[in-house]
């Protein structure tokens, strides 16, 4: 529970210092670009993670691997969470913000859960479709779950559609019952 306080506080944080200074995107893209580094050196991260590393030598490492590159917002806002030892949390953080861009966008985003990939075509007929439901712009990523039989669930902003032959059945098997 103390990560999605977290999560929800800090990204609400930067979205809001982000919209104050018309950065909303930049930051955006920025972060993505700073969670990949961090992706691709996992050593790094590790670093910021270390308790018995002082935080100054921690702001030290983040000023020479990203002062230049990122906006000095972003990076201030690392100091922020390396000071606060929230770095931890930096991708959960990451997928907060990109939430409360979307959503200030008039846009969702979701996950279409599938036993087998779905080509691109299927997804964006999916995601026009829920699109309509929802009366806001969906934007889908699929996932594989090979526990489904058949059909797809969705889920977004904590909402689940299930149209999965499990519950189909499992809906034929109750009205039967009855």
């Amino acid at each position: 529970m103390d990560s999605l306080t977290v999560d929800h506080t800090y990204g609400q944080a930067l979205f809001d210092a982000a919209t104050e200074h018309g950065k909303v995107e930049e930051i955006m893209e920025e972060y993505k670009a700073v969670s990949d580094v961090f992706k691709e050196n996992p050593q790094l991260k590790r670093l910021f993670l270390i308790p018995t590393l002082s935080a100054l030598m921690k702001r030290d490492v983040a000023k020479n691997v990203f002062e230049g590159r990122i906006s000095t917002e972003l990076l201030n806002y690392i100091y922020v969470l390396i000071d606060k030892r929230r770095i931890g949390a930096f991708d959960d953080i990451r997928r907060h913000y990109e939430r409360l861009v979307m959503e200030n966008d008039g846009k969702l985003k979701g996950v279409i859960y599938s036993a087998l990939p779905l080509d691109k075509d299927r997804i964006e007929a999916f995601e026009e479709k829920m699109s309509e439901t929802l009366e806001k712009k969906v934007r889908l990523v699929n996932k594989i779950d090979k526990s489904l039989i058949g059909g797809i669930k969705v889920y977004i902003d904590g909402k689940l559609f299930d149209a999965s032959v499990k519950t189909r059945l499992e809906s034929i098997r109750q009205r039967i019952k009855i």
